[in-house]
């Protein structure tokens, strides 16, 4: 190993632990609550899915009479930094992307992994057994070891293309294998643990890119039973997907990969072919995951209702964000969190030559306060403790003793 190759080590590993540490919670720290209006436990109510979003590039019909109409414009610009990794002398970075701002409810969290792992890497084994003597989780093993959650839902997206996740379950799911243009969903519920391991090759260079994604549940589903289900490729669940059409010429200009609603298809299924999920799952507020593709030059309106949240990450290129007379640059990496003063988004690739490649997210806040610590997110900190208290004495995975907890709380 050269000396240059030890400083960049030194530096990975400094990085590292400065991100473990300024990212490690006590269930008993201090917490604030969420700018917004409280909702008691019992008042919250689940608003119906709202129709399908309109995935077209022409212009945006009139809104509801009395409401905000017209382009909505962009609040806030956040820029991510890309943390190196997996590993740091070949380009591996992940990049963390921390939501819930009163803007961006439900979603909590983004994190775009981009991964390689080559057999012949002479850095590989000393920076392993580098993170396994400094007490770096997750680097010693590559992945993610068995670790708990609670209060959400986690999307996780792997990118076409790319290889895989080994991951293995509480819920029953030893060992399984997903690859590139497939998605995991994980309603973690009232208690779920798992593991993810990065698909590596003994004989060959691995490559992984992927988002994942947290997004908020209700109080009202906080404690529903663990579920998990795949969609798109090699999954009876194909992708919904849909061209964006040119308004004048009518030609393709880019594609929409729904996720949301291939995942909503999938687990609210009552088909009763073989094909069909098992897993049907309680409704939740409406979320719209959006994998978005527009050529050069290209422009697409988005419909939204006025009250839904709404962020965009740019992957690759470069976004012009149109308002009422002004136009927001979004570059890649970055985030643009929208205000609540239009119904339709409308976005242009700014680039000439390169395609723009984004992810769109759009939902129903919830307007609940938000305690989180490390994994669990919940309504209280008596809900924290709670689950904290439950790993420690090994009830945290015990369902029916997690819910008489909760009603000797008065909760339910």
């Amino acid at each position: 190993m050269t000396k240059s190759q030890e400083k960049q080590m030194l530096f990975v590993l400094a990085t590292l632990l400065l991100f473990r540490f300024s990212f490690s919670f006590s269930p008993k720290e201090e917490t604030s609550w969420r700018p917004l209006p409280h909702v008691g436990r019992r008042d919250v109510l689940l608003s119906p899915i709202v129709p399908t979003l309109a995935l077209s590039s022409s212009p945006a019909k009139a809104g509801v009479t009395g409401r905000p109409e017209g382009r909505r414009s962009v609040i806030e610009i956040g820029s991510n930094p890309a943390i190196p990794v997996w590993p740091t002398w070949g380009g591996g970075k992940v990049v963390p992307v921390s939501l819930g701002g009163a803007f961006q409810d439900p979603f909590l969290l983004l994190a775009h992994h981009d991964h390689w792992f080559d057999p012949r890497d002479p850095l590989r084994d000393p920076f392993k057994a580098a993170g396994k003597a400094v007490g770096l989780p997750y680097v010693d093993v590559e992945g993610f070891s068995m670790h708990p959650h609670r209060g959400f839902d986690i999307f996780t997206y792997i990118l076409d293309g790319s290889d895989g996740f080994q991951h293995r379950d509480s819920m029953g799911e030893t060992s399984k294998l997903y690859r590139g243009g497939t998605c995991q969903w994980m309603r973690t519920g009232s208690g779920v643990q798992h593991e993810e391991f990065w698909e590596t090759n003994s004989k060959r260079r691995t490559n992984i890119e992927l988002f994942q994604l947290w997004v908020n549940l209700p109080s009202s589903r906080k404690f529903d039973e663990p579920a998990i289900e795949y969609i798109g490729k090699d999954t009876p669940h194909r992708w919904i997907e849909t061209e964006i059409l040119d308004f004048k010429s009518g030609n393709a200009v880019g594609s929409v990969r729904n996720i949301s609603a291939t995942l909503d298809k999938a687990t609210m299924s009552t088909d009763s072919s073989e094909e069909a999920s098992p897993t049907v799952v309680h409704p939740r507020p409406a979320i719209h995951i959006l994998h978005t593709k527009l050529q050069p030059g290209a422009q697409w309106n988005l419909q939204t209702p006025v009250e839904h949240s709404a962020v965009i990450y740019v992957r690759q290129g470069m976004a012009s964000v149109l308002g009422n007379g002004e136009s927001t640059i979004v570059k890649i990496r970055q985030t643009a969190t929208f205000a609540p003063d239009g119904d339709k988004i409308t976005i242009q690739n700014a680039e000439k030559k390169n395609d723009l490649d984004m992810l769109i997210l759009t939902a129903m806040p919830l307007r609940e306060p938000i305690v989180s610590a490390g994994p669990i997110v919940m309504n209280t900190a008596d809900e924290i403790n709670d689950a904290y208290q439950q790993l420690q004495s090994g009830t945290f995975l015990k369902r029916e003793y997690v819910l008489e907890q909760q009603r000797a709380r008065g909760y339910w």
